[in-house]
């Protein structure tokens, strides 16, 4: 009991000391390994300092790029990414599977020694009443990758049979996703989890978590302090670290410093620039990586928010007006221009030929003239105070004002917290505004059902962010995008993609800015090495402490 108090003081002295995010770190670390140790070996705590998207730790209403990093520590799903690739599943708890002819009937095989960190076994029930829950949570965004699943059964403890709603060339990526984290049921029910509806367990499982993963959620203060505490429990490889604190720093150049004095054993802001300053730093590793990590600027087609910019003219004048060379610059090292929704490494994904379509701003003019607006508007451009991989949203904010003024847009900035934005982007009440997009599951589908037209239950993520409306004139793009999602040959698959995006870039409410590459350093004197995983970000998992 000492030893836990230890830790929980320490967690909360590094919460006090790097509160708010620029002033003095203090010797945290040191504190934290002093405190814990107690008699025997000593117990090892690991710092991450960075700034994550947190909204929720709940896996059946996550929909945030850091999400999964916790879903991946707490969680098992019947597969996971393999460590180290940018999205290859791999059994976790399933051993196999077996298809059907149709392609629609998926029967899994579950392992039979897992065990939830209560103590309870894992069965194919509670996969069942996992999957049932966010089935019947429409209004969450995890929905969005769970409602290809008709229905699901258990013909006995340990065998699970999924019938889908049709053939999806992605099912078994798409079962690494957060929404298919399979929850301790009995414990869940308990503290108001439902599988057929009225489900009132995510305040709950904002606070700790039911789930057979290596760590267990100790506590969560938002925008402040996610801890995690070794699961006693666990049925793999027991990790030697006992407590993850992440910490939330917004400051680059505070995470640089607690870095270099040992109070952060991982940081993740980084980019190519702000690397160079832990150059020759003795223990330190910088480590570069690929990542899916896209920024954007959406711009509604709710004319009651904003008349001019929900124009599609308007919208296209605005793509036209862009100094793509100029993201390049900001992003750094590594960053590409992608044409539209698809980033490199998915099937077909293209980028943005610069040199053909690239900046042009006697079209955008035109394009202003010819929606009735040649002298301008005002609008305001919303962003959160985060980042994209190490690039500040405001600076992205201040260089879009720049470009736009050439058309004669005067564009207002408002700079909000995170979770507010992410609350108005739900609600999708702002005309304009920065995005980053993470894919919740490596494959091309994800992007289709989050950025094609459609609003409503049925509709799609960013289709009801932008109130983007599924109708005759855009059905083709369906069209594609259906074709894309079932086919199984991946080369007419690519094919298919590159004709969905050529034709996406007719017309659509978005501006895809940058692809970005993933720049983080760590301790090599407290740790081995760091495995980066763009759907989990750092796996927590495969950290082992020195």
């Amino acid at each position: 009991m000492k030893k836990r108090l230890s830790l929980l003081l320490a967690g909360a002295m590094l919460a006090g000391l790097l509160a708010g995010c620029g002033g003095n770190t203090g010797n945290v670390q040191g504190n934290v390994q002093g405190n814990a140790g107690g008699s025997g070996e000593e117990a090892k705590t690991i710092v991450i300092a960075g700034q994550s998207d947190l909204v929720t730790l709940d896996p059946g209403n996550m929909y945030e790029p850091y999400g999964n990093m916790v879903s991946y520590a707490a969680y098992d799903m019947l597969y996971r990414v393999k460590s180290g690739t940018m999205g290859t599943p791999e059994p976790s708890v399933a051993t196999s599977y077996e298809v059907d002819d149709t392609g629609t009937i998926y029967t899994f095989h579950l392992r039979d020694d897992v065990v939830f960190a209560s103590g309870n076994p894992l069965t194919a029930n509670d996969v069942v009443w996992s999957v049932n829950r966010v089935l019947n949570m429409p209004e969450s965004n995890a929905y969005t990758n769970i409602k290809i699943v008709d229905h699901v059964e258990a013909p006995d403890e340990y065998t699970v049979v999924f019938t889908l709603t049709q053939p999806d060339a992605s099912f078994l990526v798409k079962l690494t996703s957060n929404a298919y984290c399979i929850l301790d049921s009995e414990v869940v029910k308990e503290h108001g989890g439902s599988d057929s509806g009225g489900d009132t367990a995510k305040e709950w499982l904002d606070t700790t978590s039911a789930g057979s993963g290596p760590y267990i959620i100790e506590s969560w203060t938002p925008k402040e302090q996610l801890v995690l505490k070794k699961n006693p429990n666990y049925w793999g490889e027991a990790s030697n670290i006992d407590t993850i604190i992440f910490q939330e720093m917004t400051s680059v150049d505070a995470q640089i410093t607690a870095l270099k004095n040992g109070d952060a054993d991982i940081i993740l802001g980084l980019n190519s620039e702000t690397a160079k300053q832990l150059d020759g730093v003795e223990n330190v590793t910088v480590t570069t990586g690929e990542t899916a990590m896209m920024t954007f600027l959406v711009m509604s087609r709710d004319a009651s928010l904003s008349p001019e910019m929900s124009n599609p003219l308007v919208q296209e004048a605005v793509r036209k007006a862009l100094d793509y060379e100029g993201y390049l610059t900001l992003g750094g090292t590594g960053c590409m221009v992608p044409l539209n929704f698809v980033q490199d490494g998915f099937s077909g994904g293209l980028q943005r030929d610069l040199t053909t379509d690239g900046q042009d701003l006697e079209e955008a003019r035109a394009l202003m003239a010819e929606a009735g607006y040649a002298d301008g508007f005002e609008v305001t451009l919303t962003c959160a105070n985060n980042n994209s991989e190490g690039l500040e949203w405001t600076t992205i904010a201040q260089k879009v004002a720049q470009d736009l003024a050439e058309i004669n847009i005067t564009v207002n900035i408002e700079t909000l917290e995170t979770t507010l934005v992410y609350e108005q982007m739900r609600n999708a009440t702002m005309p304009f505004y920065i995005m980053f997009w993470s894919p919740d599951y490596y494959d091309i589908n994800n992007q289709i059902d989050a950025f094609l037209p459609g609003t409503g239950t049925n509709g799609t993520a960013y289709g009801n962010r932008a109130k983007w409306e599924r109708t005759a004139e855009n059905e083709a793009l369906w069209t594609l995008g259906d074709q894309v999602k079932t086919e199984t040959d991946e080369t007419q698959r690519a094919a298919l993609s590159e004709e969905l995006q050529q034709l996406y870039a007719e017309d659509n409410p978005f501006a895809f800015l940058l692809q970005h590459p993933k720049t983080f350093a760590f301790r090599s004197d407290r740790l081995e090495d760091v495995t980066y995983n763009d759907l989990c970000k750092i796996e927590l998992c495969e950290l082992v402490a020195k």
